[in-house]
């Protein structure tokens, strides 16, 4: 999640250096430190909430669970969703401009705080739903959380002094199955930590097996949920991957930004050229009249 809204920043940034609006920089850096904060104080409110909620553990950790798969799916759609690097530019560009456009000073750091700030409170989620599982989970996730976090400090590094490019189809892959395969998991935990509680019903299935790394056990109901999320992710992929009879836009939307932006400077002008010209022309007709 930190990833890719380093990657979000980074597009907006190289967007607004290439089409000359240097000086905004500093809306995005106000916008993302705010989202970094944001996220802090989510963090903490759902660890403080979650505790003082009238409902026993089991229930607390499959609820928190489920809620994740949610936003977890939802995460992997989007960015399976920007696997071509045009709809990605595309995506960046029409964000940016329309930022732009408003001239507000607080717009484009709005569209870097929301950036940053749905990244963090995924990641709020993400752990959350982690850290409720206790036992001796605790100290390596929290290696986990320290490690990761350093480097993204590296890779911001690597980005912002050094000009860091990531092959956009890849990498949206891999994150986007990643973030698949943790929502399979959790689905299967999260339904298997609610019958714990005698909330959801158990349907045991002799002989099935019984795997934690994919959350896979042997009752009717985890498999079921797991069973919609591949439902949902043949849809993703069909939709997502299937030419439609309208794409031949695509040539269009495959410009990069930095051209789009010096096509748009010089057909303004161009604009200005003419009216000039015709504005000569009309002079030279009143000077050449007879009198």
């Amino acid at each position: 999640e930190g990833f890719e809204a380093i990657l979000v920043l980074g597009a907006i940034v190289a967007f607004l250096i290439k089409t000359g609006n240097r000086a905004r920089l500093r809306d995005i850096w106000w916008g993302a430190g705010v989202g970094v904060a944001a996220s802090a104080i989510l963090a903490v409110l759902l660890s403080t909430i979650l505790k003082h909620v009238p409902a026993g553990q089991d229930t607390i950790e499959g609820v928190t669970m489920l809620v994740a798969v949610v936003v977890l799916f939802s995460v992997s759609y989007w960015l399976l969703s920007k696997v071509e690097a045009a709809k990605w530019q595309k995506f960046i560009r029409d964000k940016v401009n329309a930022a732009l456009s408003h001239g507000g000073i607080f717009a484009l750091a709005f569209v870097a705080f929301l950036a940053v700030f749905r990244e963090g409170a995924e990641t709020a989620l993400f752990y959350q739903a982690l850290f409720t599982r206790g036992g001796d989970i605790t100290v390596p996730v929290s290696l986990g959380l320290v490690s990761g976090s350093a480097t993204l400090a590296v890779i911001f590094t690597l980005f912002w002094r050094f000009g860091l490019r990531i092959p956009l189809r890849p990498f949206f892959a891999v994150t986007s199955g990643l973030l698949y395969y943790m929502a399979l998991v959790f689905a299967g935990s999260g339904i298997k930590e609610l019958q714990e509680a005698n909330v959801v019903p158990r349907t045991m299935i002799p002989g099935f097996p019984h795997v934690d790394l994919i959350g896979l056990y042997p009752t009717v109901e985890t498999l079921i949920a797991q069973g919609v999320l591949i439902v949902l992710l043949l849809f993703a992929l069909w939709t997502h991957f299937t030419p439609s009879p309208g794409d031949e836009s695509g040539v269009d939307e495959a410009v990069p930004p930095e051209v789009a932006a010096r096509l748009a400077e010089l057909q303004a002008t161009a604009t200005r050229l003419q009216d000039r010209v015709a504005t000569l022309e009309k002079e030279i007709e009143s000077e050449t009249k007879p009198r």
